[in-house]
């Protein structure tokens, strides 16, 4: 973690917020060169959107998001030709202060703030769902009017602003799990409803509208287990039950059960039970 990280508020009661650089622009073509700064930036998409690559990892910035990226993280910033977009952006350091300031008292009279911060992450992207927009366009006006002293107005708006994405990252957790139960759930029925046919990860992807790599995620967070390992979980629960129930040769209960391989079939039964199904149905017979 650098001297100047938004992070060190955490051990830090006095400090200051300084700002260094604000702007809105709109961006016809640009290419930014990777580069680093001590101070903390915001870039707030107002219209159109961008590609950002933050420590080597590219992300499109689309309207109402944003990123906050702390002091010192190698970044830069891709505006393609014919996708013009508008950006709000601010950056400040921190700075020691001889006296209790508002900035530092908010880790420990704003529990929003403090688990914000107790994440560390060197850069967050979020979609503004609370007040995010206003509470930068607030900060901005007060820069730009000169006519009163304005260090603790900015102190006060910055601090606000720090609560606002403190609750908008909180917010956008509880969502992203709500949403996750949806997609989850939706998938589980799916796979219950089609386990017999031929499944692929496109067509799931297809069904909830999520990127394939994003599904596995959310999946695999909710469930513990792959969306792969749930299926064969439905398949030999169903392939034990005809093997009990029924007469069914092995070769129909693999078609059965949506795999084309009597071999594979096999082979991930005895993985999950430890027997063969010949075997197993042979001790169910007996049991009997």
């Amino acid at each position: 973690m650098y001297k100047n990280s938004i992070y060190n508020s955490l051990q830090h009661n006095h400090i200051y917020p300084e700002i260094t650089y604000y702007y809105y622009k709109d961006w016809e073509e640009f290419r930014m060169e990777t580069h680093t700064h001590p101070a903390i930036e915001i870039m707030y998409m107002v219209r159109g959107k961008c590609k950002i690559v933050v420590n080597n990892t590219q992300y499109t910035l689309n309207q109402k998001q944003f990123i906050l990226i702390d002091s010192n993280i190698p970044h830069r910033l891709t505006v393609e030709k014919g996708k013009p977009c508008r950006m709000l952006n601010i950056e400040f350091t921190l700075h020691k202060s001889s006296h209790y300031s508002v900035l530092g008292s908010l880790v420990n009279e704003c529990s929003e703030v403090k688990e914000f911060l107790q994440n560390q992450k060197p850069y967050i992207i979020q979609k503004d769902i609370k007040e995010v927009y206003q509470s930068l366009r607030n900060l901005v006006f007060e820069l730009d009017n000169k006519k009163y002293e304005q260090k603790t107005m900015v102190n006060l708006l910055i601090s606000q602003l720090l609560i606002q994405i403190s609750r908008n990252q909180l917010e956008s957790k509880v969502r992203e799990l709500q949403d996750a139960d949806y997609y989850v759930s939706k998938i589980i029925n799916y796979l219950h409803e089609n386990y017999d046919g031929h499944i692929k990860t496109a067509d799931l992807s297809e069904l909830v509208h999520l990127h394939p790599n994003y599904l596995h995620k959310i999946f695999r967070n909710t469930m513990n287990c792959t969306i792969i390992e749930y299926l064969t979980k439905i398949r030999m629960d169903k392939a034990k039950m005809l093997l009990n129930k029924t007469d069914m040769s092995v070769t129909e209960i693999t078609e059965f059960v949506g795999i084309t391989s009597s071999q594979y079939f096999s082979k991930i039964f005895k993985k999950a039970t430890g027997l063969t199904p010949m075997k197993y149905r042979e001790l169910r017979t007996i049991r009997k």
